[in-house]
């Protein structure tokens, strides 16, 4: 079946066979307000468990306003925002959020930044250093373990700012455009390496994005936000074979129609 035929046959919500796993994140007439200014409106959505789902939309329509409520980091107006079937009030443990900053402390190493959320945790000692020298590892970072963030490329100190959120091992992962400040490429390697860690872990990932091609690549679903206030205007299920592959994946001709449907609705392509 052809990606658009796919896209048709799932619109008015419909969600795979394949997925009967319980939501993790549920958003239902989520409004949120700046002043006398509708950041979001009647936002209403489920992440299942172990899924990975992408909002995309233009700049200004609230997507990381979403990503913030759910990580518990901002309040909202009306509606109900729940993570595990709990309603979100504060920060929880459960969540690593990654950002498209990367906030390592200059003056730390590397595994000492990695830490460092272990730290204030304080998970004990033996337990800490076991999981950071796997997160190291599975990053690509045991070489650079007691090197400093000046030290490091740009992409290497996101992977660290991922692995501060990994060592923890939270269930769910939000993610803020982390690779949004990289050059294309550095990007498109990054892309990979974290598709490989999901389908490694199959953490509940939440990834907030510009890139149609990389919500596509990734995503098992991706969320379309319309201008502010900030609306999911559609959801594209992306029905291509799992595990991915980077240059398999993006020769598939679905591939293609996917990121062509997407950039329509965004207006990118006519």
């Amino acid at each position: 079946m052809s990606a658009t035929a796919t896209i048709e046959a799932n619109k008015g919500g419909a969600q795979p066979a394949a997925q009967p796993l319980a939501n993790h994140i549920e958003a239902k007439g989520l409004n949120k307000h700046f002043g006398k200014v509708a950041a979001l409106e009647d936002i209403n959505f489920g992440i299942r468990n172990q899924e990975f789902v992408s909002v995309l939309g233009p700049s200004g329509c609230g997507k990381s306003t979403l990503l913030r409520i759910i990580a518990g980091l901002i309040p909202y107006e009306s509606g109900t925002a729940t993570v595990r079937g709990e309603v979100i009030h504060s920060p929880r443990p459960d969540i690593g959020v990654v950002f498209q900053t990367n906030n390592m402390l200059p003056w730390l190493t590397v595994r000492k930044n990695v830490e460092l959320g272990a730290r204030i945790r304080k998970m004990p000692a033996q337990a800490r250093d076991h999981a950071v020298d796997k997160v190291l590892e599975v990053l690509s970072l045991s070489k650079f373990a007691d090197a400093h963030p000046h030290q490091l490329s740009g992409g290497m100190r996101q992977r660290a700012s991922i692995g501060q959120a990994l060592v923890l091992d939270p269930p769910i992962l939000l993610m803020d455009e982390p690779f949004g400040a990289l050059d294309a490429l550095t990007r498109d390697k990054l892309n990979v390496e974290l598709l490989r860690i999901w389908q490694e872990h199959r953490k509940t990932v939440m990834l907030i994005t510009h890139s149609i091609a990389e919500a596509v690549f990734l995503s098992d679903r991706v969320l379309v936000m319309a201008d502010r206030p900030g609306k999911i205007i559609e959801e594209v299920v992306i029905d291509l074979p799992r595990p991915r592959d980077a240059a398999a994946t993006r020769a598939l001709p679905q591939f293609g129609e996917y990121v062509a449907y997407l950039g329509k609705i965004m207006g990118v392509t006519k």
